[in-house]
């Protein structure tokens, strides 16, 4: 090269040209605007855009006014060229269709990102391979399904492609991306390039291991690979080890065997989340050492925590939580995973002690060891103050002593929950007072005795807590610093001991940002007044249920989603502004005293209430009438009322109807048999009311498939049941351990979700009982106390998975049904005070659940079953059936003599001769009488025809006025 230099001027001046022209080039380079034909495809395109909501209506820069493009939100343009490189409308709320046509003009995009809008569900659309410089295509989460287009192959200069998350539901069920034709190798064989390739949720349609070897062939340099709820199922492929490049792997979410491959050796992320892995953690992981991050939690591995994972020296975060290894957790762990950040191993088994160096880990963040079986004391911590814990969670374990007084020098730290442990002792609020980061606190459900600890003027010091949870704490009084709090979102004082007044201040905790408030099971008495400074105004989940509380019903502000004050004493009528809670989805008032007339408006919310739970009152007056379509209300509750009239039929428009409970009011009305309609209806109780007449169902193959509990007793039903009454009780039929569950309803906000917990009072061995959790697995069918008659139907057999049957005091006749053997885990059985004849059926014996067993006063003649569940019932079970015999009755079986003396006989032939005299003049008075009382029968008044009713009953026993037996 010349040297530059005053002896060589001609040089050095080219080289000041050069220079004056690049840096002209640039400064032109610098200011080039995006050229027209991407300009008018760019505004084509939006023209299309709806935005769903539609306040999100975006690209406000995107108008005719503004000619360079490349200032637009979303687009990068080459400087040079000033053609579009990037286009970016990720997360813009765009909804409905677009026009790919005019996106395909823009030719020279090199990166297009159009993930997390609203698209119409539909096809990827053809054409993408116009776009041949596209290196990153991001199309995720866009409701895309069908197959993967073969255009996609053509762009072999791709280094990221993003499908994930595309899915769609419609009347055939769910519709995903697939990748059959072209098949997996077809549609990757060209893309060398690819680096990042994410197809979350699409079809895999190979099993095996078919889909590994296609897929790790044709892209030997992936960095990253994530193919979450694919479907997959078997053995990873081995030649998953050759991709050498690889650092990200995340498989979760499939059905992926316990024989893991070698995973490559520069694995820094491995997540195989729900994986239904099984046994013990494999050994193939302690080769990746330079692994960062590490998830297997939610599969099905036992067995100890392996010591082998302390040579994973780099490992920052390690989740094995939801699964169930057990033993103890190694001390090892403390010692050499010192870069460890997140360490979750909760919900497992593990027992023993913690060790105190968990606590120590200098990089530590969080601490999650909740539901599991550690016990013991945790250890004093010296250097705690040094430490970089935020989060600690060891909730739901057996750990005892009192709370380390180390927890309460930790700076940092901002959540700490120690719930459901066996920690006892005192423990003052003011102790938390120096943790300034302190946002969550649960102290719940131990054997400690929380006391504030802070006075009136310390309480401006305290943290600002966002969650609260002190439930049964043996607590008495409200903390004083509360009155300062101005985030809390959620505060749990629960079945303590508060007592006296609820302050007026309680409703300002947060400032507007509360979300739960419950103060339920304590004894508190009043809320402060006056009212009307009180509105109840910030707490969209209100729960003052079991307490003393009196006086009228306060009203919610119009935020309220859950509102409960059940089990209290209030008094007076419901105010009819209650429906002005526009957002109300759980109303439960039961157990009060309120009175009045229910207010119709409450129906005409029934499109946002979930709940409405008014048991136990005194209200009278008509049912609700006015649902209106798309009532939304899943639990009606109005029992132990005084409520009249007929069940109103707009109930029909309810079809998400579960609980009905209409019990112990004045209902006059026949059977509802319009109820059959409801589809999702679980339990039907219409207990003690004013019902008459037959039962009758319109649709009797589709009646009642989900229910579970139906209690008709205490009525004045009549008629035989139908012989197919049963045999469409599907949730009777067959019992799924597996999806057992408690019946309840789920009440969700913005912040968080709460639980509402149905419950429904059943009658067993004689006695009520409430049960306050209904497993959808519990069955129960109670016809007791009515006119019924007829034979027992044999198709009661069909419901195998019964384990509640009354039946009694009614006008049942014939024999016992053979076909009952068939309930196998029926638990209580109850047919007394029936007119059953004939033997217990042997076929009885095969019930091995049964513990309650009632067949006492009916006409059973025979011996008593000697056989296994029939030795544990007394003498009650079988009384007053004068022709059984044999233990546990006094009674002996004896088998007929077969010569009877003559002074017997003759005896006996006198008797006969006396009888038959007898019978001739008592039959003349008696049909005499019969006619008399039958003609005044049918004038008399009520209380007269039930004796009437009961005197011709002795007499003809099997007639249809036979009364009802009632204790």
């Amino acid at each position: 090269m010349a040297r530059l230099s005053s002896k060589n001027p001609s040089f050095l001046m080219l080289f000041l040209i050069s220079c004056c022209l690049l840096f002209q080039s640039s400064v032109f380079a610098s200011t080039q605007k995006c050229i027209h034909q991407h300009f008018s495809a760019l505004l084509d395109l939006k023209n299309g855009f709806d935005f769903y909501p539609s306040s999100f209506s975006t690209l406000s820069t995107w108008n005719s006014n503004n000619t360079d493009c490349c200032s637009w939100e979303g687009i990068t343009c080459d400087g040079a060229t000033g053609h579009v490189i990037s286009l970016d409308l990720s997360s813009f709320h765009i909804s409905g269709r677009i026009d790919f046509e005019s996106l395909f003009h823009l030719w020279s995009l090199q990166r297009l990102s159009l993930a997390d809008n609203y698209f119409d569900s539909s096809p990827i659309p053809s054409g993408f391979d116009k776009l041949i410089g596209l290196t990153h295509l991001n199309l995720s989460r866009l409701y895309f399904y069908g197959q993967i287009p073969l255009e996609i192959s053509l762009l072999t200069s791709l280094v990221s492609l993003d499908l994930s998350f595309n899915y769609y539901y419609n009347e055939s069920g769910l519709l995903t991306l697939k990748l059959e034709n072209p098949s997996i190798a077809v549609l990757f064989q060209n893309m060398s390039s690819l680096r990042e390739l994410h197809l979350d949720s699409a079809n895999f349609p190979a099993e095996g291991s078919e889909w590994g070897q296609a897929l790790f062939s044709s892209l030997p340099r992936l960095h990253k690979l994530s193919l979450q709820y694919c479907e997959l199922s078997r053995p990873i492929h081995s030649s998953l080890s050759k991709l050498r490049f690889l650092s990200e792997l995340d498989l979760s979410y499939n059905n992926l065997s316990s024989v893991m491959p070698n995973f490559p050796r520069n694995l820094r992320k491995l997540s195989l989340r729900n994986c239904g892995l099984l046994g013990p953690i494999h050994s193939s992981l302690s080769k990746l050492h330079f692994l960062s991050e590490l998830y297997i939690n939610g599969n099905n591995l036992s067995g100890p925590l392996p010591s082998f994972l302390v040579n994973l020296c780099k490992l920052e975060y390690l989740d094995l939580s939801f699964n169930s290894l057990s033993g103890p957790i190694p001390s090892s762990y403390g010692n050499k995973l010192l870069n460890l950040k997140v360490i979750i191993l909760g919900s497992n088994l593990l027992n023993g002690t913690i060790p105190s160096s968990l606590f120590s880990l200098p990089s530590l963040r969080m601490l999650d060891l909740k539901r599991n079986e550690l016990g013991g004391r945790l250890d004093v911590i010296h250097n705690a103050s040094s430490t970089q814990l935020e989060f600690i969670y060891l909730g739901d374990n057996n750990l005892q002593g009192m709370v380390p007084s180390f927890i309460f020098k930790l700076a940092k730290l901002r959540t700490i929950s120690l719930s459901f442990n066996n920690f006892s002792g005192v423990v003052e609020l003011g102790l938390f007072q120096n943790l300034k980061n302190l946002s969550l606190l649960d102290l719940s459900n131990n054997n400690l005795s929380v006391k504030d600890g802070s006075s009136n003027s310390s309480f401006f010091d305290f943290p600002q807590i966002i969650e609260l949870s002190l439930r049964s704490c043996n607590m008495r009084k409200f903390p004083n610093f509360l009155q300062n709090q101005e985030q809390m979102q959620s505060l749990d004082l629960s079945n303590n001991r508060i007592t006296g007044v609820i302050p007026k201040w309680i409703w300002k905790v947060g400032n507007e940002t509360s979300y739960y408030l419950n103060l339920s099971h304590n004894a508190l008495q009043r809320i402060e007044p006056p009212f009307s400074h009180v509105p109840l105004s910030n707490w969209v989940v209100l729960d003052l249920s079991s307490n003393r509380l009196e006086g009228s019903l306060p009203i919610p502000s119009p935020s309220t989603s859950f509102f409960s004050l059940s089990n209290n004493s209030l008094s007076g009528e419901i105010p009819v502004a209650i429906c002005n809670i526009t957002s109300l989805q759980v109303l439960n008032l039961s157990r009060n005293r309120l009175t009045g007339w229910i207010p119709r408006c409450l129906s005409e919310i029934s499109d946002v209430l979930n709940v409405l739970n008014l048991r136990g009152n005194a209200f009278n007056g008509a049912l609700l009438q006015s649902f209106k379509e798309g009532c939304n209300v899943q639990t009606l509750d109005l029992s132990e009322n005084q409520l009249e009239g007929q069940v109103p039929r707009s109930l029909a428009n309810c079809t998400m109807l579960e609980v009905l409970n209409l019990g112990n009011n004045q209902i006059n009305d026949t059977f509802p048999s319009w109820v059959d309609a409801l589809s999702q209806l679980r339990i039907l109780v219409l207990k003690s009311n004013k019902f008459y007449g037959p039962i009758t169902l319109r649709r009797t193959n589709q009646s009642f498939r989900m229910l579970q509990i139906i209690d008709l007793s205490s009525n004045s039903f009549m008629g035989g049941l139908p012989s197919n009454m049963f045999q469409s009780w599907k949730a009777m039929m067959e019992e799924d351990k597996s999806q057992s569950k408690f019946l309840g309803r789920i009440v969700t906000s913005t912040q968080n979700t709460v639980y509402y917990q149905d419950t429904v009072t059943v009658m067993i061995k004689g006695l009520e009982r409430e049960l306050t959790k209904i497993l959808t697995i519990f069955t129960a069918v109670d016809l007791s106390n009515n006119y019924f008659q007829g034979d027992i139907p044999a198709s009661l057999g069909i419901l195998k998975s019964l384990r509640l049957l009354n039946m009694s005091r009614n006008g049942f006749t014939g024999q016992i049904p053979t076909s009952l053997e068939n309930l196998t885990v029926l638990e209580s059985l109850d047919l007394s005070q029936n007119y059953i004849s004939g033997e217990i059926p042997w076929q009885l014996t095969k019930l091995t659940f049964l513990s309650v067993l009632n067949l006492s006063q009916n006409h059973l003649v025979g011996s008593i079953p000697q056989i296994k569940q029939f030795f544990t019932f007394t003498n009650e079970s079988f009384q007053e059936n004068s022709g059984l015999c044999g233990p546990p009755l006094s009674r002996k079986c004896i088998a007929p003599p077969s010569v009877i003396p003559t002074f017997e006989v003759a005896t006996s032939k006198l008797n006969w001769e006396f009888m038959w005299i007898g019978f001739g003049v008592g039959y003349g008075v008696g049909m005499g009488a019969f006619f008399w009382t039958l003609a005044l029968w049918t004038k008399g008044s009520i209380e007269y025809n039930r004796f009437i009713d009961r005197m011709l009953s002795l007499i003809f026993p099997s007639a249809i006025f036979a009364p009802k037996r009632r204790p």
